[in-house]
């Protein structure tokens, strides 16, 4: 699966969705237009007087009308929903799990989007659950892979084993990385206004059936309101019904894609599929008791609402179940299953329980202790950017139980997670660290700066190649912090990289990684709009990239021309040239990267396959390359996997 083109092919279906919109709209005014020149028909007595002029300037009146009131609607609710999926996920009743949690279920689902998010190259994001909700099913939601969620069932957490889990949450993850996100919120928002009709027609009857009138007069005075409730409630199952079609237009295919995605990522296609067979079994499927959840429903794992009586399952946002399930097993029987009552029935599945499954990765980990070393021969294959594949998550889950508990345990709750990120930045010099701990000691939370310092030994002694993996894991409990909190967490970041007056790359991709991702977070990101849709005339932002990369891997200069040489023929730019190693920095970089941010995202394709050949010249991935590499991705806003053992360039 290609994530470029996949993103394109999101940006066409966002075109798609507003000349459904507009098409909706134009239905719908023409509607009450008709109804209103008719009832202006009807009210005319005037024979001397011709009706059409009345009747025209009543018909636009009214189309002009309703267009402002789907308008607003549609703009009021996206408004609602611009801090992202978290505002989704408070809309249908979710509650975000504590990363801390103890609570088993809730612990397992954590780690399987933990697995998945750093599998994928992105952020670990919040789980919320609906604890009301007894169907399984799951949504993903936000505007960027910064501010997106996972939202979860307490059916679907409570009734599907480790194995089903780890195949919806990859359908998910699917959806955050092809594009699906933006245009599912988008599509929230169109939906309300084109149903808001139907809402305001019910409470014109219903002002108009309860109202006490006072005299026969104003009795006389409900009928016409009464009719003009009808006349919306019946424009407004037109709205519904539009509104149905523009879900399934948009999102249907998408599903298709999203579980094909699941079994490439998982290699299970029994997970996936018997989650499906869950929902078909259970006597809820998928449906949902939410107010919201028809607004919502192109968003879910399953379809969460009834079907339309009079149109079946044409309607639907989703496929029917069966589909889904043939296309994934072709030899499947037609059988469904019941949702499972005690998870530790998984255990009959052959998985055995969290801690036989911690053991087995730990000793799977010791056997390729040589494979994660990052002196190995890594080399980085960025045409699975957006794509992570089975390898890609067996690789993560190596990552996670390499690294050591306490980090893991501190990283998993708001307090030791900054923790975690001051340690990672602590000096190996005895009298830098001590002036860094007197900043956090003088600027934070007495704690905090008492966690740093347990955590200092073990955070100085870890593998480089397990710091953003741990970074990673951080920022689900990051997006916790209030706002005078992350505040503080900003400044007290800055001060312990300032405090030895130089600036490292890690500290560089540390502080990026994490501004990126925090400002997508508080909604302090600013929004990118596309300058340039060819590199040509980017030739020096270029130069000054492939320049890093070619000094970051070796400090040999005719090995470093070769690299440069090798990247910078994948390119078709006006003016590259090798720059002098003295010449490139980080500040050099940051000003390129910027502008490479605005590039169309095809392009930003050439540029990845650049930086990989270049880092891969020497058939050898450097930490800082690796770190590099991971940057560059997350500033051009392409989710990249992490590197794998003895990955090749196609």
């Amino acid at each position: 699966m290609d994530f470029f083109g996949q993103q394109d092919a999101a940006r066409k279906r966002s075109s798609l969705l507003v000349w459904l919109y507009l098409l909706a709209v134009v239905l719908i005014c023409a509607s009450v237009a008709g109804i209103a020149a008719l009832a202006a028909a009807v009210a005319h007595d005037d024979p001397t007087r011709s009706a059409t002029p009345t009747i025209l300037l009543t018909a636009i009146a009214a189309a002009i009308c309703t267009a402002l009131v789907i308008a607003g609607g549609s703009a009021y609710r996206i408004a609602q929903l611009r801090s992202g999926g978290s505002a989704v996920a408070n809309a249908l009743g979710g509650q975000r799990i504590d990363p801390s949690t103890r609570d088993p279920n809730e612990r397992r689902i954590l780690n399987v989007v933990e697995e998945m998010a750093i599998a994928s190259g992105v952020p670990v994001p919040p789980v919320y659950i609906m604890p009301q909700e007894t169907s399984i099913n799951a949504f993903a939601a936000g505007f960027t892979t910064g501010d997106a969620v996972i939202g979860v069932t307490r059916g679907c957490v409570e009734g599907l084993t480790r194995d089903e889990l780890q195949g919806v949450m990859a359908h998910e993850f699917s959806h955050i990385l092809n594009g699906d996100m933006r245009l599912n919120i988008r599509l929230i928002g169109l939906i309300n206004g084109i149903v808001l009709l139907s809402l305001l027609g019910h409470i014109i009857m219903r002002s108009a059936i309860y109202s006490r009138p006072s005299s026969r007069s104003r009795g006389d005075n409900a009928l016409p309101l009464i009719v003009i409730g009808i006349a919306l409630l019946v424009i407004g199952s037109l709205g519904s019904v539009m509104g149905r079609v523009i879900q399934a237009a948009v999102s249907r295919q998408r599903e298709f894609l999203a579980d094909a995605a699941a079994v490439q990522f998982t290699r299970n296609p029994n997970g996936i599929a018997n989650a499906l067979r869950r929902i078909g079994g259970s006597h809820m499927s998928g449906r949902l008791k939410s107010a919201h959840a028809e607004e919502a429903n192109h968003m879910f794992f399953g379809e969460a609402t009834r079907a339309m009586p009079m149109f079946g399952s044409a309607l639907a946002s989703h496929p029917p179940l069966k589909r889904r399930i043939r296309a994934i097993d072709p030899s499947w029987d037609g059988t469904m299953l019941e949702p499972i009552v005690d998870t530790a029935r998984e255990e009959i599945r052959g998985q055995g329980t969290p801690a036989e499954r911690f053991d087995r990765l730990r000793q799977e980990k010791q056997q390729g202790a040589r494979q994660i070393d990052p002196a190995a021969a890594l080399l980085p294959l960025l045409a699975l950017a957006g794509n992570p594949s089975a390898t890609h998550l067996e690789h993560a889950q190596r990552l996670i139980a390499a690294i050591p508990q306490d980090l893991k345990d501190a990283a998993h709750e708001a307090y030791g997670a900054r923790a975690v990120v001051y340690a990672l930045l602590l000096d190996g010099r005895d009298e830098i660290r001590e002036r860094q701990f007197q900043r956090l000691d003088s600027h934070g939370d007495p704690q905090i700066a008492g966690l740093t310092r347990k955590l200092a030994t073990t955070a100085l002694k870890l593998d480089r190649h397990l710091r953003l993996p741990l970074l990673d894991m951080t920022l689900s409990s990051l997006a916790g912090l209030s706002e005078a909190q992350h505040d503080t967490f900003r400044a007290n970041l800055r001060a312990l990289i300032e405090a030895d007056q130089q600036f490292d790359l890690f500290e560089w991709v540390t502080l990026r990684v994490l501004e990126q991702h925090l400002d997508e977070r508080f909604g302090r990101a600013k929004r990118i709009v596309t300058q340039y849709y060819s590199l040509a005339k980017l030739g020096e932002p270029l130069s000054v990239l492939l320049s890093t990369f070619a000094h970051a891997g070796s400090e040999n200069p005719a090995a470093a021309t070769a690299a440069y040489n090798l990247g910078a023929s994948r390119i078709e730019a006006e003016g590259l040239r090798l720059i002098p190693r003295e010449e490139c920095g980080l500040v050099p970089l940051d000003n390129a990267l910027s502008k490479l941010a605005t590039v169309a995202p095809r392009f930003k394709q050439q540029v990845l396959t650049a930086c990989a050949v270049c880092a891969g010249a020497d058939r050898v991935i450097t930490p800082d390359e690796a770190e590099l590499l991971r940057a560059v991705g997350d500033m051009l806003a392409v989710p990249t996997p992490p590197l794998l053992p003895g990955q090749r360039l196609a």
